[in-house]
């Protein structure tokens, strides 16, 4: 054998022994428990995605909760090993998960309540994949159609999945990516995929296969019924039968080869110790930390010998410790060195919304003032963008561009004053409210630090609930499976749950109150239902006893519609005991009222009730589950979902053969009364008709009855006697009316499927989401609906904006988005209680928004929340965003919000090339924006130093660069600074240094000095 050859013979043998080791320690792996350690988790199924041989890899997680933690950990690994590979989330990723190739690596990841939710049959997916081809005979109107049953929406332009929409002979689509289909004739001319924000093809393709979006669910098929033999199952369900034969469970109790590690937090001396003891036994130590620099001097005898990465705050707080003793290798992570620190904590529900001229913004350093325009201006030779914000006094602020994070959209009333940029009223303000926000976050915190400790007896699954379900004439939707796997998971649990319910109007919320309120009754708990009004409980009670009326329990009403001799009656029975179920608007809330073995709260119209009225029946009992329903749910609402103290679960999805409502838009006409009301009654169906005041009721009656003189009429409204009211409603529920005239006392939660046309006198008089709320009383069967907003001839600019926001959100589903909308146009109202309101109006909807999760943040932790700084950057570097990367100037605005907003120097890059859809290139457009990302980089790197100024004066080839701190530096930061380069030095109250500015050199260099600063 020639040496050659020898060689070869030896290297495929050493490959073969290698490969054969690597397997070796993977079985192992397979054949013990791993830990419950995340992270160690996450690290285990990355490293069994290289050698899974295409095998799909399913990763149950305890609860919902963990699964956004456990894709950020799973991408993290996958990166740091180089296994790269799709995280896909069950339920929503499932359709992708079961029509991707079987070599993709993909991971799905499932959360133990979502296991047993319904999916669509096999022949149904493949039925409704849509398959083109360049030059494929097949008329738009043929794939509209096809797009529709395979889940897809009409809507705007695509900016979201699922929608499409046509202008003339192009389709727009947004699937995975989004595409431009282009007819000539019948004829698919093009497939373009494109991109909206910068108006470029990224490529043209000859084939695009469109996988369904969403499908109806079969009862008999979950996600067990499409696993295979070749299927490995991390953590599977303990209660299950699959059939896979590779499955591995996580217990903390058993033996791991993925043990934990020590937490040392700040014990330097033992640290050390450990250190050196892991080392001497053969170990690799790879550190993942938030704070490198001063980690490697604390640690500076073995600095050389660890391995360093630096990780971003967000992946700090979920990331830990864990030992592979196979592959002789340590994690550490800040959580064991140095504990978890927050660096900035910032909750901007604002960040992605469009700023246009005209539009009131909220400066977090100067207060509100009034959006004029993006601008460029030149200074020190280099022209720069900057949004210029109009103030009182005819004062104008220039922000730079990398600073518009620190703006938000104004939301809180239609009109407020603007703020003076000189004197101190803006800080007095923020102080104050800073302050009450402080007081309330502290009753909240106590309230649910209470609930985290309290524990409740589960809430046993009863044979009966499937008789409930299976009595339900419709079949759930994805999202209403989703929800309620959820909702059973808090009831089978020991901590009082908290969960809001997300849905726009008529998607279904009422169906999961019924279920979960059966579920507590039938394991011998009371069950209140809070509402907003008298009709509304009524309409409950009424629903309720439909849906449970084959079960034998006692429920009961309290509202003013009820005597006061009935109130009595009904809460003496609810003290005893003897009802299973009341249902109630502000009664329930009564001192005087004290339920016997109450379980669960369900409030319904969340956003209709303050802070205050719905702390009171939770502070009545800690141990308390408690279920809140909104379609509009207000941003402080979101702000505790988002601040964990509160769960949150969306149904987005509309209810099988719900079709949009016909929106008609016109000045008041009686011809168009006249005929809305035939059209309805001659298909068998009723009116809504309503007025904004009571005085109008007796004008409005009589021109329906001159109008419609056949047709039977019922007037309704709050001032009514409740009886009166009662009665109405139930001849109307009886369809003994055709006719419903009105005012908005109907706007909440009425479900009547026979009501199919809504009429609305002077629609400019009421807010927004008023008016959305009444579109949705109509639509709720399988009738097509029709809406007509009548207008004033002369109508005003307000009311003008609040109808263009109505019909630009005709799509279903879009009830978060016109809450926001309309608390921009009339402000927040009374929905958040006196002052809150006073709080909310001085500084913003988003503002108070920030302050107040900031202040439940820094109670949570004990940490207080830093200040960031607004630094002064004035650097030689001409970044910025052209035209030419995004021609629309409202679209260059956002994506300079978006960029600036960002907390993490590695997402800069990242979110820039997402938005382009490619990478950076040498063109100027594109040095441009690097240099943009650079001095967004600058920035988040002085923020963390504590700095308020990085500049440089350009003295020829040489500058004079200076860095000016907000306080004293501490001795370690010079230390480091002056390690670096020496020749930084202290000039009266700054630091400055020169270095040569040619071919760009400067740059690298300052960035290291300021990351020898960060503390």
């Amino acid at each position: 054998m020639d040496k050659d050859n020898c060689q070869d013979h030896l290297k495929k043998a050493k490959n073969t022994i290698n490969s054969h080791a690597d397997k070796t320690k993977l079985t192992c792996l397979s054949e013990r428990n791993l830990p419950i350690n995340l992270s160690a988790q996450g690290y285990y199924i990355s490293k069994l995605s290289q050698s899974a041989g295409g095998a799909r890899i399913i990763w149950g997680l305890n609860s919902n909760r963990e699964l956004a933690p456990a894709a950020a950990l799973l991408k993290f690994f996958q990166q740091l090993l180089k296994s790269p590979g799709a995280i896909l989330i069950f339920p929503q990723d499932f359709l992708t998960w079961q029509t991707s190739r079987r070599n993709e690596n993909a991971v799905l990841l499932v959360a133990q309540e979502h296991w047993p939710l319904a999916l669509p049959a096999e022949a149904a997916i493949k039925q409704h994949t849509i398959n083109l081809k360049t030059g494929l005979i097949l008329k738009p109107a043929q794939l509209k159609t096809a797009l529709t049953q395979a889940g897809y929406e009409a809507g705007p332009l695509p900016e979201r999945d699922g929608w499409w929409q046509q202008q003339g002979g192009t389709l727009w689509l947004a699937a995975g990516a989004t595409w431009q289909l282009v007819w000539q004739g019948n004829q698919l001319e093009t497939i373009n995929r494109y991109n909206l924000l910068t108006q470029n093809i990224f490529e043209s393709v000859k084939t695009l296969t469109i996988h369904p979006r969403q499908l109806p669910p079969q009862n008999d098929l979950s996600l067990k019924n499409y696993l295979t033999p070749s299927d490995i199952i991390i953590n599977p369900p303990a209660d299950s039968k699959l059939v896979s034969k590779r499955i591995i469970t996580c217990q903390a109790t058993l033996p791991s080869p993925l043990g934990g590690v020590p937490t040392l937090v700040n014990l330097l001396p033992q640290i050390n110790d450990y250190i050196k003891g892991q080392l001497r036994a053969g170990y690799v130590i790879k550190i993942f930390s938030t704070e490198l620099q001063s980690l490697k001097i604390k640690l500076a005898p073995w600095a050389e010998s660890l391995t360093w990465q630096e990780i971003s705050d967000n992946l700090a707080l979920v990331l830990e410790g864990f030992k592979d003793d196979l592959n002789k290798t340590i994690y550490l992570s800040d959580r064991e060195l140095i504990g978890l620190k927050r660096h900035h904590f910032i909750t901007n529900l604002a960040a992605y919304e469009k700023l246009k001229g005209g539009d009131y913004v909220v400066h977090i350093d100067h207060g509100i003032g009034r959006f004029n325009s993006l601008i460029s201006q030149t200074l020190d030779e280099q022209t720069r963008d900057y949004l210029l914000i109009d103030y009182a006094d005819n004062d104008k602020l220039y922000v730079p561009i990398e600073h518009t994070d620190r703006l938000s959209r104004y939301l809180g009333s239609p009109h407020p004053p603007l703020q003076k940029l000189q004197g101190g009223s803006w800080f007095k303000i923020t102080r104050r409210v800073k302050q009450e926000t402080a007081a309330l976050a502290s009753e909240l915190i106590k309230l649910y630090a209470e609930r985290a400790m309290a524990r409740v007896k589960p809430m046993t699954p009863y044979p009966e609930e499937a008789l409930l379900a299976a009595s339900f004439p419709w079949p759930l939707t994805s999202d209403q499976l989703k929800a309620w796997a959820e909702i059973d998971a808090d009831l089978t649990g020991t901590k009082p749950a908290d969960r809001l319910i997300c849905g726009d109007v008529g998607f279904g919320k009422t169906e999961l109150a019924v279920r979960a309120a059966f579920r507590a009754v039938l394991n011998g708990y009371q069950v209140a239902v809070l509402t907003p009004t008298t009709l509304l409980a009524q309409q409950h009670y009424d629903t309720f006893a439909q849906r449970l009326k084959n079960f034998g329990l006692n429920l009961g009403l309290l509202s003013r519609a009820q005597t006061a001799a009935e109130q009595l009656k009904t809460v003496k029975l609810i003290e005893q005991g003897r009802l299973d179920i009341t249902i109630g608007t502000h009664s329930l809330l009564a001192n005087r009222l004290q339920f016997s073995r109450l379980g669960l709260l369900i409030i319904d119209e969340e956003q209709r009730f303050g802070v205050k009225q719905k702390e009171k029946l939770k502070n009545y009992k800690p141990n308390l589950h408690v279920l809140s329903l909104s379609a509009t749910p207000i941003p402080r609402t979101l702000n505790l979902a988002v601040s964990s103290l509160r769960d949150l679960s969306l149904i987005m999805t509309p209810p099988a053969g719900r079709q949009k409502i016909n929106t008609v838009i016109s000045v008041l006409d009686e011809n168009i009364i006249k005929q809305a009301i035939n059209l309805e009654i001659k298909r068998g169906g009723q009116i809504y008709y309503l007025v904004n005041h009571i005085a109008d009721l007796p004008q409005a009656a009589a021109r329906l009855s001159n109008l419609a003189p056949r047709a039977t009429l019922g007037i309704i409204h709050g001032r009514l006697p409740a009886g009166q009211a009662a009665r109405t409603m139930r001849n109307f529920d009886a369809r003994k009316l055709n006719i419903l005239l009105a005012t908005s006392i109907i706007e909440n939660g009425l479900d009547l499927p026979n009501v199919n046309t809504l009429v609305v006198e002077n629609a400019e008089r009421f807010g927004l989401a008023d008016l959305y709320q009444l579109k949705g009383r109509v639509g709720r069967g399988a009738a097509q609906a029709y809406a007509y907003f009548l207008v004033a001839e002369n109508l005003t600019a307000l009311g003008q904006k609040r109808l263009q926001a109505l019909r630009a959100a005709e799509d279903l589903g879009s009830g978060l988005s016109l809450a926001l909308k309309d608390m921009e146009l009339r402000g927040v109202g009374a929905i958040l209680g006196s002052q809150q309101h006073g709080q909310v109006k001085a500084v913003g909807v988003h503002l108070y928004g920030q302050l107040l999760a900031q202040a439940i943040e820094e109670l949570k932790t004990g940490l207080p929340t830093p200040a960031i700084p607004e630094v002064l950057l004035r650097l030689p570097l001409p970044g910025l965003i052209s035209a030419q990367l995004v021609p629309s100037e409202l679209d260059r605005i956002q994506v300079y919000r978006r960029l600036a907003g960002l907390r993490e120097t590695r997402e800069l890059k990242i979110v820039a090339e997402e938005i382009l859809g490619r990478p950076l290139q040498n063109s100027l457009p594109d040095r441009q924006l690097q240099n943009l990302l650079t001095l967004l980089e600058f920035k988040l790197l002085a923020e963390r130093a504590g700095l308020r100024e990085v500049s440089c004066q350009n003295q020829g080839e040489v500058g004079q660069f200076l860095i000016r701190f907000l306080g004293p530096p501490t001795a370690e930061q010079l230390k480091r600074l002056n390690t670096f380069d020496s020749g930084w030095h202290k000039v009266e109250s700054s630091w400055q240094a020169r270095y040569p500015l040619a071919a760009g050199a400067w740059l690298n260099w300052l960035k290291t000095s300021l990351e020898q600063l960060v503390n």
